[in-house]
């Protein structure tokens, strides 16, 4: 379950016409007005080949789920009160659905126009996280080979500091939606924390409204490497090596 909810938390980082050369800058902010519902889908495909005590095991994952953002609230400086959950969903090991934890429960946010969460409850035990899911924009606009760089420090999740590049790389209209087109590039920091030593590459799109003020789409494709070393007693240890390839879709649904 330890390695689920990195897996998970990971991902949850851990979402059509061209029109970028006569496009200029834009102010990226979260904007939806009070009342506002979006609801998502998201699946992930991936497997597992877990190394352990000399032998291999491969796990084959198919996670599929709803989740809706409600807007309840906006000060004045444009700070949004938002709830976030998990309709519905489910977890396929090798062929063997499951209804996915959490379903059901809320995460609470107050979250700055930039993405910055200023508060936030619910959920926060191996699930879904705003911080995971919500990008950190810059506070100036941003055009066609911007780049910024946001970073997630070690929480219980994710032990180990995370870094992530955006690139804006162009402008489509995507749902009827104007929207900026921008490339994720997401590792982690080389070195080794405790027993668990995470090693993350993860490449993805993301489709933001930016009049709207709200993502569209979302595509990522990730490979981990990770090393847990267990401690067998009288001075033994033994290494367990995970290596996962995932991908993620998500995308507004009605």
């Amino acid at each position: 379950m330890k390695r689920l909810s990195v897996f998970l938390a990971v991902l949850l980082l851990v979402s059509v016409a061209f029109t970028a050369n006569a496009q200029n800058k834009v102010l990226l902010q979260y904007s939806p007005d009070a009342g506002t519902t979006t609801k998502y889908k998201m699946n992930i495909k991936g497997n597992t080949i877990v190394t352990a005590y000399g032998k291999n095991q491969q796990t084959n994952l198919e996670t599929a789920m709803t989740i809706q953002q409600k807007v309840t609230g906006k000060d004045k400086d444009g700070n949004i009160d938002m709830e976030t959950a998990i309709l519905e969903g489910k977890i396929t090991v090798n062929g063997t659905p499951t209804t996915l934890p959490n379903v059901g429960e809320l995460i609470t946010v107050k979250m700055a126009k930039d993405g910055t969460i200023l508060s936030q409850s619910g959920m926060d035990q191996g699930g879904m996280s705003n911080n995971q899911m919500q990008i950190k924009f810059p506070t100036n606009p941003v055009g066609v080979g911007d780049t910024w760089t946001t970073k997630i420090e070690p929480n219980p999740q994710l032990p180990i500091p995370m870094e992530t590049i955006y690139t804006v790389e162009g402008f489509e209209k995507v749902g009827g939606e104007d929207c900026v087109r921008l490339k994720s590039e997401v590792s982690t920091a080389k070195n080794n924390t405790g027993s668990i030593n995470l090693d993350v590459k993860a490449n993805g799109k993301i489709w933001f409204a930016y009049k709207k003020g709200v993502m569209m789409q979302n595509e990522v494709v990730s490979n981990m490497l990770m090393v847990m070393e267990q401690d067998l007693g009288n001075g033994q240890k033994e290494k367990i090596t995970t290596r996962m390839k995932l991908s993620l879709k998500m995308g507004i649904t009605k």
